[in-house]
């Protein structure tokens, strides 16, 4: 399947572009990217970065790749949509791996946000993006030696433990999904493990809290109590734009950490290792820094 490549005309002028349809929270985003100061030039984090972010026209896509670019990145966008706010955008299936494979060309961080996100049926929806269409990508990143992979998974990955809501979920307590959707987050984390522990990759993976995209789901956030379980779009930004400009992990490791929004201390995860490991700390507490769709 051929892939259709959309060269923006400049950065600034496509950027300008994305930010038209609400551009007070897109603003929002940009100052929220570079309120930490980047790293001295003589670092290697600090250099610029080829970056392909897929499912870049999604909800959490389309967010943090305004931060990125503001941080002075190259982002091509990979989606079955094109992609506002980017350097460079494809269109194309994950499933297809001579797209993933041309995509993932000259990129050198890949952040892997391309998914079905939510539960289905697992033949006929979820087995070729989650599963087909992750196999591309990893497979694409050791092909095209590339430096680091960030891997989306979820929260649901946990969400059949058994813990009281006082007791923190952290890392050593496993997995427990209860869906196949989840069940397919499983099975990236251990992919990505495998590919940095047997190809030496830089691998993160992300269990992304609710990322909470409208008005409709602000209700059920808060009619259920679950707004400790939230990670806002602002905190997003930050997350990922560490993921990008920390040097850890290092080549051959893989770690993996919760992204959640909320003061420290107060978070039901344990969000330790995503300080020590790539120095995020969320400034946010629900609904703080989360911009509703109308």
């Amino acid at each position: 399947m051929p892939i259709r490549l959309l060269p923006l005309s400049s950065p600034g002028d496509d950027l300008q572009r994305s930010l038209e349809p609400d551009s007070r929270d897109s603003f929002k985003i940009l100052r929220i990217a570079m309120d930490k100061p980047t790293p001295a030039p003589t670092s290697p984090a600090a250099l610029p970065r080829r970056i392909l972010l897929t499912g870049a026209a999604g909800a959490v896509g389309r967010r943090i790749s305004l931060g990125l670019v503001a941080r002075g990145h190259w982002v091509r966008g990979f989606d079955l949509h094109p992609s506002p706010g980017v350097s460079e955008t494809v269109v194309g299936d994950l499933a297809d791996a001579q797209a993933v494979s041309a995509a993932v060309e000259g990129c050198d961080i890949i952040i892997h946000l391309g998914a079905y996100p939510n539960d289905a049926d697992f033949i006929d929806v979820l087995l070729k993006p989650n599963v087909i269409g992750l196999y591309h990508v990893l497979d694409s990143a050791r092909q095209h030696n590339v430096r680091r992979l960030v891997l989306a998974s979820t929260m649901q990955v946990i969400s059949g433990l058994k813990k009281g809501r006082s007791e923190t979920v952290r890392l050593d307590d496993g997995v427990a999904p209860v869906n196949h959707y989840a069940l397919t987050k499983v099975w990236a984390e251990a992919a990505g493990e495998m590919y940095a522990r047997k190809f030496g990759l830089s691998v993160i993976n992300v269990r992304i809290g609710w990322f909470v995209r409208n008005q409709h789901e602000a209700q059920r956030v808060n009619k259920g109590s679950m707004g400790d379980w939230t990670l806002s779009h602002d905190d997003a930004v930050r997350f990922f734009c560490r993921c990008v400009e920390s040097e850890a992990p290092a080549a051959g490791q893989c770690v993996t950490l919760f992204a959640i929004s909320g003061p420290p201390g107060e978070s039901p995860v344990d969000m330790t290792p995503a300080r020590e490991s790539i120095g995020f700390e969320p400034q946010d507490r629900w609904p703080a820094g989360t911009y509703l769709d109308q």
